[in-house]
C-alpha cells in the first residue's frame, strides 16, 4: 500500500490532481488506512494510470467516470457502453494523428524555407503574408 506522496511519483500525477480524482469517486479501489490517510493498493494504482491515459488522450471527466462506472458494472450492456466509448476515443486519437501530421508537414515545409533563406536562394521577407505562403 502506497501513500499518496508514493502514488503520485509512480504514476507522475500531482498530489492535487490525485486527491481531485479521489473526491470524485474515480479510484473504486481506495482505501484509508487508520488515521484516514488515502492508501494506494495496485488496483487503485491501475486506476489512476487508466484515468492518466484517458486525459491525455484528451477524454472528459464525465466521459471517464462513466467508464470506470461501466467497468464495475457486470452485464453485456455494459460492456457494450464501454466499447462504445473506447471506439469513440479512438476515432478522436486517430483525427488527433491526422492534424498533427498536418502540423508536422507544415513545420518541415517552412524549415525548408529557412534553410533556402540561410544558404542564399531565396530571400527573407518580413511580411508574414509572404513568409507563410511562400
Amino acid at each position: 500500500m502506497l501513500k499518496i506522496s508514493e502514488a503520485s511519483k509512480k504514476v507522475d500525477l500531482p498530489v492535487a490532481t490525485i486527491r481531485y480524482y479521489a473526491e470524485l469517486n474515480m479510484i473504486p479501489s481506495l482505501k484509508r488506512n487508520i488515521d484516514n490517510q488515502r492508501m494506494f493498493d495496485d488496483e487503485a494504482i491501475c486506476w489512476l494510470k487508466g484515468i492518466k491515459f484517458f486525459r491525455e488522450l484528451g477524454m472528459p471527466l464525465s466521459e471517464i467516470r462513466e467508464y470506470i462506472v461501466l467497468c464495475q458494472t457486470p452485464g453485456k450492456a455494459s460492456l457494450l457502453k464501454r466499447h462504445v466509448l473506447l471506439i469513440k476515443q479512438e476515432q478522436q486519437a486517430e483525427l488527433n494523428v491526422i492534424n498533427a501530421q498536418k502540423n508536422l508537414d507544415e513545420l518541415n515545409r517552412r524549415i525548408k524555407l529557412e534553410n533556402s533563406i540561410i544558404k542564399g536562394h531565396k530571400r527573407d521577407s518580413l511580411s508574414a503574408a509572404r513568409r507563410f505562403n511562400q
